[in-house]
């Protein structure tokens, strides 16, 4: 929750070569919310963007922001004339007259436009011409879904294709001429590198046998020195927790400066981005990091969620089946996962398998299943909602830290 009475989260939007290309900003009314109609909730939508500042939280790529027609002629839009967005409304908005002329004289000065819904009756104006169109691949099939690309390219309009969960469907709307899509947001059917993955595999193990709260020895000091890829990646996750003339200059210096403890803790970062390179995806490192701190914010208000450790480290292991390649079980197997971890990677019966589901149901927009899954747990989905958007500030902290690091 943001402050206005709202849900929200951030679904990527990815290209033919699955990169990360903008995000689409989905809200939903909390329980009881004063919220009371969609006009409403654009208002409270375009508030909370003032409030929280999601643009940088998006590192510099467009925000699809939802809108209504009557907040459109408002004029309530104006106050983002410099800020990266491009505004959805449904697409019958384009039969209305007055929309369209609103529309019109908007994107003349600068303003950009999408629209969610397969009908486009006709061409699109010469100001909208090129305006990304959204809509749900999952309930179209077969010839339905070619003729419904075909028109929508026709109409002069770039198609984004929404719930598209499996690679088949993929690429069967890449051949009929979609770009970008959305769904879940991992990268599923990407081949992992060969190279990266026994290095992952040895980073996960260890912090695995340490995720019960054993104090670590000095044989970790050994494993991350005897990889220089590994202790690379754990130097380059300090830029966030030091500066100055306190940095860090070696790994012994580190490991003196900061113990063991925060090395570990360390070492769960340098993991997420070895993870993303392992995957060869970029965004697979902000989705780990962002569950890890969720979790271990969300892990205090449940009994047999594990050590803050095992939290942690279930957010980095709930995206290494896709970076590896290799199945959950077989990843558990491989890591030698106790039981809490095995559980949150295969079953997700216990708590902590149960808190990811409910991050997950966040993640991807999946409300209905968010709100039964927090009655059944005895969470509030406002609480949710404020370690999602924790998550996604920590995330942030350690992209640019890395980022600023490498430059």
């Amino acid at each position: 929750m943001i402050g206005t009475g709202l849900l929200a989260t951030l679904i990527p939007v990815r290209d033919a070569r699955e990169r990360t290309i903008a995000y689409e900003l989905r809200t939903h009314p909390l329980s009881g919310s004063a919220v009371g109609s969609v006009d409403d909730e654009a208002r409270a939508t375009l508030t909370m963007l003032q409030k929280r500042d999601l643009l940088r939280a998006v590192r510099g790529r467009p925000l699809y922001v939802p809108v209504t027609p009557a907040v459109l002629r408002g004029g309530a839009i104006t106050g983002f004339a410099s800020a990266d967005v491009v505004f959805f409304l449904a697409s019958d908005a384009l039969e209305d007259s007055d929309t369209l002329r609103a529309l019109e004289r908007y994107a003349t000065t600068g303003f950009r436009f999408g629209f969610v819904g397969s009908a486009l009756l006709s061409m699109l104006p010469d100001a909208l011409l090129g305006a990304p169109v959204a809509f749900d691949a999952g309930s179209l099939s077969g010839l339905t879904l070619a003729t419904t690309v075909q028109r929508l390219l026709d109409a002069g309009a770039r198609p984004i294709a929404r719930q598209v969960d499996d690679r088949a469907t993929r690429e069967r709307l890449r051949a009929a001429g979609v770009l970008a899509f959305t769904g879940r947001p991992l990268p599923r059917g990407r081949a992992a590198s060969n190279d990266a993955r026994p290095r992952v595999l040895r980073a996960l193990t260890w912090l695995t046998s340490l995720a019960d709260g054993r104090p670590p020895d000095a044989s970790f000091d050994a494993f991350v020195a005897s990889d220089p890829v590994v202790a690379q990646s754990v130097m380059r996750a300090m830029t966030s927790v030091s500066a100055g003339a306190s940095k860090p200059r070696t790994l012994t210096h580190a490991f003196t400066l900061l113990g063991r403890d925060a090395m570990l803790e360390r070492l769960v970062v340098a993991t997420a981005f070895l993870l993303g390179e392992c995957g060869g995806d970029a965004e697979l490192p902000a989705i780990a990091i962002r569950r890890s701190r969720s979790l271990e914010r969300l892990g205090g208000a449940l009994d047999g969620v594990g050590h803050p450790r095992a939290r942690a480290l279930a957010g980095v292991l709930s995206v290494a089946d896709v970076a590896t390649g290799l199945p959950p079980i077989v990843l558990s197997d491989e890591l030698r996962a106790p039981p809490l971890l095995r559980d949150a990677l295969v079953d997700r019966r216990a708590p902590l398998g149960a808190l990811l589901d409910v991050l997950e149901a966040h993640e991807y927009g999946w409300w209905d299943d968010l709100f039964a899954r927090c009655s059944a747990l005895g969470i509030a989905p406002a609480i949710v909602g404020e370690a999602w958007v924790e998550g996604w500030q920590h995330a942030r902290v350690e992209i640019v830290a890395r980022t600023v690091r490498d430059a």
